[in-house]
């Protein structure tokens, strides 16, 4: 029997119209107990746990086993007897109901990697083969499908994929900005926190070339496949922290190699490296002039081709003035090739 990831115990209808308001908007569809011995018989299997004032003597009455994820939601009355039955509940925090940011926040945080996004790599085989082109012509493929996509850059070496998307001027943070003193980034904050542009939000890596720190990538990923439904991820080559981390969250990975025998090669070490973190990959192949077509290069990789990219005379002039590769028939080809892959259909 599958379980809620959150159980929300009270039997107050203001504070259930709050909770449910909170649920909906960090992604998740709870478990209502509106007594204790409903509460009581779903504690344990729960991810977390949201208990409204009036239920939480009663609730503490039925002594329920220690466990992590508890939050005390308090009206505002900031009553001895609640910080009382928050000790007995063994709550994390209580929390003032008129501070829905910070409930947000903390809620966010504890359900942090329940999301179901989609989540997919695209990694180059070398530099310049495409892969960042491609990963933002996926992202726009999807928001043109009516999903909510994030593109993240894991490419800290790169010019980052929002100056590819067109989206460099649109406000918003940078992974710079999201090591913050708290420690963590729930998924309503960075919803609100990242730039969009043409229905993508783009998590990009800031100019400088500045290291993401390792105790922040793995944070902000899990908020993000919680926060989005789809998450495109522009993975290096040579798969840093920042790349491996982000990598290590994918269902799947498309492999962008060049039709020559030195992008081959270079195809092959790029593979060992990403089958290490994601069984499934898939391959997109480049056409070169007189270079060795689609099939060879699939069968020296022992790869699915799923789409096969020419030459488009107005890509590079799309992107220098910050139209994005979103007019590009064969990047929209391919991009739909590979969301139908991953089972990503038209939105109805």
């Amino acid at each position: 029997m599958d379980t809620a990831p959150l159980l929300v115990a009270t039997a107050d209808p203001d504070a259930l119209d709050d909770a449910l308001r909170w649920c909906a908007a960090v992604g998740v569809t709870p478990e209502v107990a509106s007594d204790a011995v409903a509460a009581r018989r779903s504690w344990s299997a729960a991810r977390a746990v949201l208990v409204a004032a009036d239920l939480a003597g009663p609730l503490a009455g039925t002594a329920p086993p220690r466990r992590e994820g508890v939050l005390l939601v308090d009206p505002g009355t900031a009553e001895g007897s609640v910080w009382r039955h928050a000790v007995a509940l063994g709550a994390e925090a209580v929390l003032d109901a008129r501070d829905e940011p910070v409930v947000l926040d903390r809620l966010g945080a504890l359900l942090d990697g329940d999301g179901e996004a989609a989540s997919l790599a695209v990694v180059g085989a070398v530099g310049g083969a495409g892969a960042s082109t491609l990963a933002t012509a996926v992202a726009l493929e999807a928001a043109r499908r009516g999903h909510r996509p994030v593109l993240v850059d894991a490419d800290t070496r790169g010019a980052g994929v929002d100056l590819v998307l067109g989206a460099e001027r649109v406000e918003g943070v940078r992974w710079s900005a999201l090591g913050g003193a708290d420690g963590h980034v729930g998924a309503t904050r960075l919803s609100r926190l990242l730039p969009e542009h043409r229905g993508v939000a783009v998590l990009a890596c800031p100019r400088d070339g500045a290291a993401v720190p390792a105790d922040v990538a793995p944070d902000v990923l899990a908020a993000a496949a919680r926060a989005y439904d789809v998450v495109v991820a522009d993975v290096p080559r040579h798969l840093d922290g920042l790349g491996t981390a982000a990598l290590q969250r994918c269902e799947g990975a498309v492999l962008v190699v060049p039709e020559d025998v030195r992008c081959v090669a270079a195809g092959r070490i790029a593979l060992t490296r990403v089958r290490a973190h994601v069984p499934r990959v898939l391959l997109v192949t480049v056409r070169r002039p007189g270079g060795l077509g689609s099939g060879p290069v699939a069968e020296a990789l022992r790869l699915p081709v799923v789409a096969r990219l020419g030459h488009d005379r107005r890509l590079r002039g799309d992107v220098d003035h910050g139209r994005g590769p979103g007019r590009s028939r064969t990047l929209r080809r391919a991009s739909g090739q590979v969301l139908d892959l991953l089972g990503l259909g038209t939105v109805a």
